[in-house]
């Protein structure tokens, strides 16, 4: 078999439920130059004996006692061997030319060590939710990342960049990982040292939209206070980073830390506004505001919660708001 030109890991947790399509999805790939290593974190719904059922020679399985998401990604990276990473979450889908177009952009674009593009949001059932790009006036970044992904994670799941080998950070760096929001950290330590390169506005990757998703639990746990009790272990780990401090200048490190607080405000309000608490939304979207966010997305989505038909029109701001759980 020819070495593969790029590698996808999928960690999985009782996902069994979507973990087929995860896997029809790399099958389907225009590019069949892959590899992928899937890791069952003990799981007990049944993925062990789904997995078995795939004799394709480029998918291969490792079964582990639940060690969480950290430890799946990075052990299921190890076992690769493409000098091309792709993290792919169980539930999500990949585009039938995503790999493809990675491969591509990274052979025409050696300076560039990760690439990243858009997503399109699914159902749980796997329904198109919402138009088929990415959301409007979402930055993009290029090169040195590291204080825009400080401020505010651009990227929604892990599968939307693709990494070079070299990008992704090591073991040692990842230690101490396991908040429950490893994709924002994954990719801040890798923008430590790689420069990131837009791959474009056509999706790469269909983002799953349901209940059990990262970040759907802030406007479902009942807890509506306006404050970022959530993010406190992401925040104190992404501003932990060795070297950080001489990297941002030992004056603007509270600041650019100040204003992440801001940006973690207005992810609860965007959640709120998705379980249609809209009384709740615009505190934390005016908190986010009062904090020094100055960002349009949050302003415009402030504003929203005043008249139904603003909230209809700011839909497309950052993904669908009238999403049922």
């Amino acid at each position: 078999m020819p070495e593969a030109a790029i590698a996808v890991v999928i960690p999985a947790y009782n996902a069994g439920r979507f973990l087929s399509e995860a896997i029809e999805s790399v099958r389907s790939q225009s590019l069949a130059n892959w590899e992928c290593m899937i890791v069952d974190d003990g799981s007990t719904d049944g993925t062990e004996d789904l997995l078995r059922k795939y004799k394709d020679p480029r998918i291969q399985s490792l079964r582990q006692e639940n060690l969480g998401e950290r430890v799946a990604r990075l052990n299921g990276f190890q076992l690769t061997e493409a000098a091309k990473i792709v993290f792919l979450d169980a539930d999500d889908r990949l585009f039938p030319d995503t790999l493809a177009r990675y491969s591509d952009f990274l052979d025409c674009h050696p300076r560039a060590d990760v690439v990243y593009g858009e997503r399109a949001l699914i159902t749980e059932d796997g329904q198109t939710l919402g138009p088929r790009r990415g959301a409007y006036l979402n930055k993009h970044p290029t090169g040195d990342v590291l204080q825009p992904i400080l401020r505010r994670p651009f990227i929604s799941t892990p599968a939307q960049a693709c990494l070079r080998r070299t990008a992704v950070p090591s073991a040692e760096s990842q230690r101490g990982f396991g908040c429950g929001m490893e994709d924002w950290l994954l990719l801040a330590a890798a923008a430590l040292d790689s420069r990131f390169a837009y791959l474009g506005k056509s999706p790469v990757v269909e983002y799953r939209v349901h209940a059990g998703g990262q970040h759907r639990r802030f406007g479902s746990n009942g807890k509506k206070e306006v404050d970022t009790r959530e993010f406190g272990d992401i925040l104190d780990q992404l501003f932990a980073f060795p070297g950080l401090e001489e990297r941002i200048g030992v004056t603007k490190l509270p600041q650019l830390r100040r204003a992440t607080q801001a940006s973690c405000l207005a992810i609860k309000g965007q959640e709120f506004l998705r379980h249609r608490e809209y009384l709740t939304a615009r505190r934390h979207f005016s908190a986010a505001i009062a904090a020094g966010s100055r960002d349009i997305r949050d302003i415009l989505c402030w504003a929203a919660t005043f008249s139904p038909f603003l909230l209809h029109w700011a839909e497309p701001l950052y993904g669908v708001v009238s999403t049922e759980d």
